[in-house]
């Protein structure tokens, strides 16, 4: 199924990142394209973590969010147009902020492969 990827990077490769687990903070543009590039070639699963609600900057400039996905959740949103790109994906989302996040349940990120993190502010 994947074979122009397994060129790349071998059955090896592949295996590991059938079995990677992302973590998207915040579903910006640069975020959602990182994780298409790792939807395609069959990650294992992602989870988004956002509590904003979708804008028209967001629609203007993030081909993952379109004008039905206007005031929803921007990480519900993203995670359910990222899914349409690969059935064997697992995709979740989280609807909070991360500073909200992380004094809830600190450990939140322990269960995770890789972490992105895209526009945070430095505290």
């Amino acid at each position: 199924k994947y074979k122009f990827v397994l060129r790349l990077w071998g059955d090896h490769g592949q295996t590991a990142l059938e079995q990677a687990k992302v973590c998207l903070i915040n579903a910006t543009a640069t975020g959602t394209e990182i994780l298409k590039s790792l939807v395609l070639p069959g990650i294992g699963a992602f989870t988004i973590v956002d509590g904003k609600k979708v804008t028209e900057e967001d629609i203007g400039c993030n081909f993952f969010l379109d004008g039905d996905s206007l005031s929803k959740s921007r990480a519900q949103a993203a995670t359910q147009l990222l899914l349409e790109l690969n059935p064997d994906v697992r995709g979740d989302y989280v609807d909070e902020s991360i500073e909200q996040l992380l004094e809830n349940s600190p450990d939140f990120f322990n269960n995770f492969t890789v972490v992105v993190g895209t526009s945070l502010t430095e505290r």
